[in-house]
């Protein structure tokens, strides 16, 4: 009786770990066919951008806006990947809904196509716009979280235009669907392992950007 509740139980303890491993994500070595797909798109040999060998595919359970859980995928240097399958981790358990979550490829390797679409995405090999300057992201230890949610706002300016219903703090109330507050399970996720978060910034305000070098 005690090996079959045994086995009832081992088999139990599997079956929820297995569980917990999806909802948590997993990390590997970015393949061929999307390193390929990469090439002069997303990843640039004329910039400084981390080797292929120095970053992770990340894939991801996350909730999307009709409430389901799907996947998605996001590139990242390999240092923050570990940290960033945590942070999705309690994102998901939060059930914070995330839109669309597809790497930076599939919109050509621009910035606003993706923010337009409201794609979070992580790793893009490029400068950051107006300057000359290697962004965040093109060394894989930043990301953008719903941009139409989530806008970019300096001055007068709301980047992708799409946000501008959200880019007043009035606007940004906890529980709409997709926006960040300051508290909310979000910032805590990243904030609690070091990032950074754009809402805090004083002369202009990246609701949707988080950063592994604290700012």
């Amino acid at each position: 009786m005690w090996k079959i509740l045994s086995v009832v139980c081992m088999g139990i303890l599997s079956a929820g770990s297995m569980a917990l491993a999806q909802q948590r994500g997993s990390a590997q070595p970015i393949p061929d066919d999307t390193w390929a797909a990469m090439q002069g798109v997303s990843w640039h040999s004329g910039l400084p951008c981390p080797a292929r060998a120095d970053l992770r595919l990340l894939t991801v359970p996350h909730v999307d806006f009709k409430g389901r859980t799907v996947q998605g995928q996001l590139i990242v240097a390999k240092d923050v990947a570990k940290d960033m399958l945590d942070i999705f981790a309690d994102i998901h358990a939060a059930g914070y809904p995330i839109q669309s979550m597809k790497l930076v490829h599939h919109f050509r390797g621009e910035d606003g196509f993706s923010m337009a679409a409201n794609n979070t995405s992580a790793f893009n090999c490029r400068v950051v716009a107006g300057t000359s300057r290697l962004s965040q992201h093109a060394l894989g230890r930043a990301i953008d979280i719903n941009p139409v949610q989530n806008p970019y706002v300096n001055g007068g300016r709301t980047s992708p235009s799409a946000g501008v219903d959200f880019d007043e703090a009035a606007e940004r109330r906890a529980g709409t669907g997709g926006v960040i507050v300051a508290g909310d399970a979000v910032v805590t996720a990243f904030k609690s392992r070091g990032w950074g978060w754009g809402g805090d910034w004083t002369s202009m305000k990246d609701y949707q950007h988080f950063s592994a070098n604290g700012n």
